[in-house]
């Protein structure tokens, strides 16, 4: 604890002063004499962290604007209720937040390495973090003239184990319904094939239409070469468990028995009901997995958002342009009727039967199908 002190130090005397940055940060400055205002120029802007990555399980990558000097770093795991707390102090004792980013609650020991710029920075942790679990980096630089930069990123445990996967159906629509006097729920899904398995943490589903503020992060558990699961993307009704061992656990519409569930937390609309560009990417190197691409006979070019998308989709070998034209058409689709990918059980059965494939699998609007929703089954 005692090696803690000068960091809370360090935190709450930012904290207190942050008014006063203001005036440090100006590029000219002044004072007053008896012989008037005498100006004063310097260097009186703080350092900039310019990135941040998480290459392997143990290590950590920083590059700042100018050369500096690392006072001290932290890594911590992210606490629950703790870590995003909007608790403050108003005495000398740290918010549990700053406690807990400060390594006063737990912490990884870890060796740092300065580049010969001294801009960049690696740090290697003792202990490998753990795939899919949140921590926090804390630091404290100073630059040549003495400013200082506090920062605190946080990030996600590294995922060495990506698996391959394809979208094997698409429901885009939603519905609300009663029967029997009860209320039943209808959400978007998107059911995927693992070709070859590892663990979802750090995956991202998102969609052109919904935008990055409305992707899907995939939770860090393990799936097998074979194996069907679903990602529901609205969570409106009983029974929408995120499942994790009991597969049978989820009991609302459009969940499988015996196939693992995924339920987003979100209770609003996902993916355009017309026209869009659904991908599944590795939310760390932004690389695509798969991609699926639909869109109605009036659909003649694709909006800002989907046009990205299809271009990326056509750029790492899952389309052949990105066209609109390559998309699956959406006629007939109904909250009781999906996308379905007609070649999806072969793929199957041949992957399990050792067969090579090339991936990402390539993707065409002529390999699907609208028909009956049947989540879990390919």
């Amino acid at each position: 604890m005692k090696k803690l002190g000068p960091v809370l130090l360090l935190l709450a005397q930012t904290f207190v002063l942050s008014a006063v940055t203001i005036f440090c940060v100006a590029p000219v400055s002044c004072r007053a004499t008896e012989e008037g205002i005498v100006m004063l120029t310097g260097d009186y802007e703080a350092p900039k962290l310019t990135d941040f990555s998480v290459i392997d399980e143990s290590t950590l990558q920083l590059v700042f604007s100018e050369s500096v000097k690392l006072l001290n770093t932290v890594v911590s795991p992210k606490l629950e209720g703790i870590s995003d707390s909007m608790e403050h102090s108003e005495t000398a004792v740290p918010s549990p937040a700053i406690e807990a980013a400060s390594g006063a609650l737990g912490k990884f020991e870890a060796e740092v390495h300065a580049q010969d710029d001294g801009r960049s920075f690696t740090v290697v942790l003792e202990v490998a973090c753990e795939v899919g679990k949140s921590y926090e980096f804390l630091g404290i630089v100073e630059d040549k003239v003495g400013n200082t930069l506090t920062f605190c990123i946080p990030f996600t445990g590294f995922n060495s184990r990506i698996p391959e996967l394809i979208i094997t159906e698409a429901q885009i629509k939603y519905a609300k319904g009663s029967s029997g006097g009860k209320e039943i729920y209808r959400g978007e899904f998107v059911e995927f094939l693992t070709l070859k398995g590892g663990n979802l943490g750090g995956l991202e589903l998102v969609s052109g239409s919904d935008g990055e503020s409305k992707k899907y992060c995939f939770p860090a558990v393990e799936v097998e070469k074979g194996q069907v699961f679903i990602a529901h993307l609205r969570s409106v009704a009983e029974g929408c468990v995120d499942e994790r061992e009991d597969f049978d656990e989820a009991t609302a519409p459009h969940s499988a028995a015996g196939v693992l569930d995924l339920w987003s937390e979100n209770t609003s609309a996902r993916l355009h009901d017309s026209a869009d560009v659904i991908v599944v990417r590795n939310g760390v190197s932004g690389l695509l997995l798969d991609a699926f691409m639909y869109a109605d006979a009036k659909t003649l070019e694709w909006k800002s958002g989907p046009a990205e998308f299809a271009a990326k989709a056509a750029a790492a070998g899952i389309y052949e342009t990105g066209d609109v034209s390559e998309a699956a058409l959406c006629s007939g689709v109904s909250p009781l009727k999906s996308f379905k990918r007609t070649d999806a059980e072969a793929l199957c059965e041949a992957v399990l039967a050792g067969e090579d494939y090339v991936y990402p699998v390539r993707n065409s609007g002529d390999l699907w199908e609208v028909g009956p929703v049947t989540p879990g089954t390919l």
